[in-house]
Order: C-alpha cells, then structure tokens, then sequence
C-alpha cells in the first residue's frame, strides 16, 4: 500500500518469519525427527515404557535429593528392589485407572490434572508399604522419598506430554500463518482463544479490549496490547494479516470493519456460543470482505509511483473533507509523499482532530488543521491567500444518495457551488494542480447527488477551458469498501446485531474498489497534463449485492436464508440498479498509467454560465423543485431513469 499507513512497514514472507522463529526455539529439528513415526513412537506401549522410565529416574532423582547426593548403605538394597518394581507398578496403576485414555499430542491442562489423579495410586502404594510393612527392608523407604518422587515424576511426565504437544504443533505450523489481532472483552477473548487455538494457520499476535485494566496484561498467554480504538495504529506496525472480531459494540463493528478494509486486512466474526449451541455454525468459513475485492491478484498496494513522489515534493497541499473516508486516506498517503506542508480541511472539527492526531505520530511533513465550509467564499480566499496551496485535492462532498433526494438545494450548494468557490481560488491564487474527486452516479445520473457530481465536472472543466495555469481535472469511481454508508459494514452490523440483512433490489450491481488502492490511482491521475479531463478508475468488473450479502452470511459463521434471513426492501429515491463508469458513446483512452483511463468529456453549453447563475438562485432561495428542474434543463442525461414520485426514504 504506497504511501498508505502500511507503507513504512516491511513484511517479511510468512512462511520464512515462521520457520525462523521455529529455528530460534531449536524446535523444528526435533519436531520433524518425532513426527516422522508419531504411531510407533507415540504409541500406548511405548507410552507406558516412557512412563516406566520415568518413574525409574524419579526414584533414583528423590534418593540422591534426600541424601544430598550420598544414599547410606543401608537403604540401596531397598532402592534396588523398588527399582523393578516401580516402573511396572505405576504404569500398571495408570492403565488400570484410564491414565493411557488421552492422547498427548492434544495435552492440555485438565490432562495435566488426570495425570497426577492417575500417578498417585503407585504412590499410596509406596507410602501403605512404608507404614504397614516398614520392618521388612524391602518397604523401607523413607516417607520424604516418596513424596520427592511423586513430585519430580509428575514434573517429567508433564513434561514429556507438553513436549509432544509442543513438536506436533510446531511440525504443523511450519507453514505459512496468518498473523492476527483478536478483539473483544476479556471473557469472550478467553473463550476465542481456546477455540481458534486449533487452527495452525493463525498466529496471534496480540489482543484488543476496551477495559483499559487488563492493558499490558496477557490473556491465555498473549498480550492485551490496547483498546479497539487503537486499531488502526497498531495495523500500521504490526503488520497485520487478519482481525478477528470476538464481541464488539454495535457502534464500534462498522468502525472497525470500516479501519480493517482500509488497510487492506481481512475481518472475520467469530459466531457466539449461543450459535454453536444451537447448530448454527458453517465448519468451513474462508472467505472474507477483503477478498471479495482483491483485483489483478495483488494482496497489497505497490510503492507510490516515482511521477507521484515527483509531483508531490516540496509542495503545499490541500486535502478538502479530510476527515471523510476518502479525504482522510488521501491524507495519509499524501502524508508519506515529500510534501512540505498538508492541510487538512474540513467542516467537521472531530473528524479533522482525529485525522491530524493520526498523521501528527507518523508524518515528517508540516501539517495544518483547518475548519471551514467550503461554501463560505471569504474564509476559502483568506485560506489559499495564507498558505498559496500548490496542489487542491477536493474531496469534500455531500454523497449519501437517498438522503440528497430530500435535500436537494443543500446538495446544490455544496457540490456544485463549494467547487466553484475552490476552483476560482486555485486559479486566483495560480495553484498547480486541482483534481475534484467525482463519482461514477454522475454517468446518466438518476439521483440529485449524481447531478450535482456532473454539474460540477462540467464547471471544472468550463474553468479549465477558461484559463491554463492551473491544471484542472476530475476522477470518477464507484463504491469503496469501507467508506461512510458502505453496504459492507451495514450488512455486517445487520448480521451482528441478528437482524435481516436488507438489500434494494436482488439483480443490483455496484462496482467496488478498496479506498487505499482508489486513493493511489486518485494520487496518479493529479500528475496527469489535465485540462478539464474526467478520469476514471479501473473498477474491475461489477458485483452483485445479493451474492455479497450472502457472502457476508457466511463470512460470519451463519448461514444465508436460515440463521440470517435477505430481505428485499425495494430501490430508495435516486437508486440506479446498475452504475455505468462512462456512457455508452464516450470515448476513452488509456493514460499512461494502466489503470487510470481518460473519458473524452462533451464540453459545456455556451449557455452553461447562465443555467449556473439560476441554479444557485433556487439552491439559495431552497426551492427544491425548481433546483430539480433546472438540472434536468441541462444537458446532463438528469432524469431519464427518475422514478415519477420520490419515495420517502428507507
């Protein structure tokens, strides 16, 4: 992921880190030498011959420790005796009393205990031979004796069972692992561990739970390395394969899901007891959100392009709706690049603390804080007169569909005229480089959003036309994975809360793109000779939503249809089933980056400035059917597929 907060990371191979690791313990040799005949070796007679033996070296071990290494005369006679009778005796008592009924490569505690319940007959017998037959020399053996004996016995029989747990799984996890984070309370993260401690394939690396009292703790032998909200460091220097979701907060799953798909980590939700009672659990889950995205094979994002370190170095820049899903990660990746100062804009104080504490503990470039409304015109001109930005990456935007349908003069406003504020700013102020990041519902657009979205390409195009020092352009893609409102955490809340999981419509596609790889082909379409150009993304090819509802289902241990009913609940206002990424007639030519592609755009209507001047006239005035119908006055496709009523909202 160039420039991503993965970037600084190096990621050995997994299966090379594994094998070290094991080759630091001294373990793989000796696992490999015991697995090559693990029924002969390990068998029930050979068991019992190790525990003979082990008996014969605890008997001898508890003399010479009761003697202090010298064992008078007078007891080695009776030493000798018990010397063959010992090892028979206890491994006699323990078949007798079930001791061989365990395997040991599975040995674990409760093992350990029937261990010691099965050692003790041998040695009630060695104590009932002391006391009742203590004259004859041969059941004369001290009582400190016997107790040293049982003691260092039960240490090496322990031993010799953990060692073969121990080489079994070593010899099993030689392998490529996954290196996960679990998240959940203590309670749930004990009862995660002991379930997922069976699956080689995982290696835990550390746990999250919101009790700040169990932090620095270790939890069934693994550390609690801090709360959920820490997430997205710890992905950043971890180097984090898979995020297992234990329990999580209903306000917190969308978050943490949204975090993992940003770094392109793969989420998986462990089901509750309460499902595997109920035999509501698939064996065999596999899949998950991430993977449901993977394009052209590759795993993780490529280094930044040198063009894009080029065109970014020594240069201001400005980030509009920092704080949003797209703006933030524009401002980490830009944050890595060999800018000299970033500034983070955004209407929305919290979001904007958060992404500038963010890139404060792990960017060297100067970063700026900025509240504003990119619709307020005298703070946008005191903000480009101040810092003279270079590069304007205009992110900020009003995108919820149905939610713009209701609000059209509002959409308006911010989409179309915020644009024009920032672009005549970048002009006035000769910036560089303008890039407005667009979408691909402004392609025949059926909602007020995508209307807005194509009014306002038009309009950067019209002041890319108007003058040449700024280079101006716009990049249109479809759903990212993770982002505000993406299908993918709403279902997965739906699934956590046991709730059905709705969808609009059973034959709906969208195309999908993760936001760290959107973002890096964003970051290559700026270095780009624009002048007006819409450039659009390589989205790969389009998805049902029904098969990634039910992928998601099962993704979470349930089943589709029987644990977790789909309900279709019907297309909301401006809804489209299928998104285009250019119209049917246009033109497009590849760039020379192979997955940003350039849409020959129509140019605007000579009468374009004037049909402006009456749509912010409505917006202003809040006429929402006269807005509706002057965007459907211009030559944008606007309405052609609009439903004839407007529907409440969902």
């Amino acid at each position: 992921m160039g420039g991503s907060r993965l970037g600084s990371v190096e990621r050995l191979p997994i299966e090379d880190t594994a094998k070290r690791r094991l080759s630091d313990t001294g373990l793989i040799r000796l696992s490999s030498a015991l697995d090559r005949l693990p029924d002969s070796f390990f068998s029930r007679a050979n068991q019992v011959v190790i525990d003979g033996a082990l008996s014969l070296v605890s008997l001898w071990l508890a003399y010479l420790l009761r003697f202090d290494g010298v064992i008078p005369a007078s007891y080695r006679a009776t030493l000798w005796a018990w010397t063959i009778i010992l090892p028979v005796l206890r491994p006699a008592l323990m078949y007798a009393t079930g001791g061989y009924d365990r395997i040991w490569r599975y040995f674990s505690m409760r093992d350990a205990f029937m261990l010691a319940a099965t050692a003790l007959p041998a040695t009630i017998v060695l104590a009932a031979a002391r006391v009742g037959f203590g004259k004859f020399w041969v059941a004369s053996i001290p009582l400190g004796v016997i107790a040293i004996e049982y003691v260092v016995y039960l240490a090496g029989g322990t031993f010799a069972r953990a060692l073969r747990r121990l080489t079994f799984e070593a010899a099993r996890t030689s392998g490529p692992r996954l290196r996960t984070l679990v998240v959940g309370s203590p309670d749930t993260l004990a009862e995660a561990l002991r379930r997922v401690s069976s699956y080689t394939d995982i290696q835990i690396v550390g746990l999250l739970a919101p009790e700040s009292k169990v932090h620095g703790l270790r939890i069934g032998g693994f550390p609690v390395m801090d709360e959920p909200a820490a997430l997205a460091r710890l992905l950043a220097s971890h180097a984090i394969d898979v995020v297992l979701i234990a329990e999580a907060g209903i306000e917190s799953m969308s978050e943490l899901v949204s975090t993992a798909t940003e770094f392109g980590v793969d989420v998986r939700l462990l089901p509750t007891a309460q499902n595997v009672l109920r035999g509501e659990v698939r064996t065999s889950v596999t899949n998950t959100p991430e993977s449901f995205f993977a394009r052209h094979g590759a795993a993780t994002m490529a280094p930044a392009h040198p063009d894009v370190v080029a065109a970014f170095r020594d240069r201001v820049v400005v980030v509009t709706g920092a704080g949003g899903s797209i703006g933030s990660e524009l401002a980490r990746q830009v944050a890595h690049l060999p800018v000299r100062q970033l500034i983070l804009l955004d209407q929305d104080e919290n979001s904007i603390f958060e992404i500038h504490r963010e890139l404060h503990e792990e960017s060297a470039c100067s970063l700026t804080p900025v509240v504003a409304d990119i619709c307020d015109g005298e703070r946008i001109e005191r903000l480009f007169a101040q810092y003279r930005p270079h590069v304007v990456l205009h992110a900020a935007a009003y995108k919820h569909v149905p939610v713009m349908e209701q609000n059209c003069s509002e959409a308006v406003i911010n989409n179309v005229f915020g644009t024009r504020i920032l672009a005549e700013m970048s002009e006035r102020y000769q910036s560089e480089r303008f890039l407005m990041i667009s979408t691909d519902k402004a392609v025949h657009p059926s909602s007020v959003m995508g209307a807005t979205k194509r009014v306002a390409e038009l309009l950067v195009q019209s002041a890319a036309c108007a003058q040449r020092k700024t280079r101006m352009a716009c990049v249109r893609f479809g759903n990212v994975v993770g982002s505000r409102g993406s299908v993918v955490p709403i279902f997965l809340k739906q699934i956590a809360e046991g709730q059905p999981v709705t969808i609009t419509d059973e034959n709906m596609t969208r195309y999908f793109m993760t936001i760290p790889e959107a973002v890096q082909l964003v970051l290559q379409a700026v270095t780009l000779g624009s002048n007006g150009d819409v450039y659009m993304l390589d989205m790969g090819d389009p998805m049902r939503i029904m098969a990634l509802a039910r992928k998601l289902i099962e993704m979470s241990g349930l089943r589709p249809d029987i644990d977790i009913p789909i309900r279709i609940v019907g297309t909301r206002p401006g809804e489209k089933l299928h998104e285009m990424l250019w119209p049917a007639d246009a033109e497009v030519a590849r760039t020379s980056f192979a997955r940003v592609m350039a849409v020959k755009a129509s140019p605007p209507p000579s009468s374009f400035a004037e049909a402006l001047a009456r749509l912010e006239s409505a917006a202003h005035e809040g006429d929402d059917a006269r807005v509706r119908t002057l965007l459907r006055e211009l030559p944008i496709g606007y309405g052609t597929a609009e439903k004839a009523a407007v529907a409440t909202i969902h």
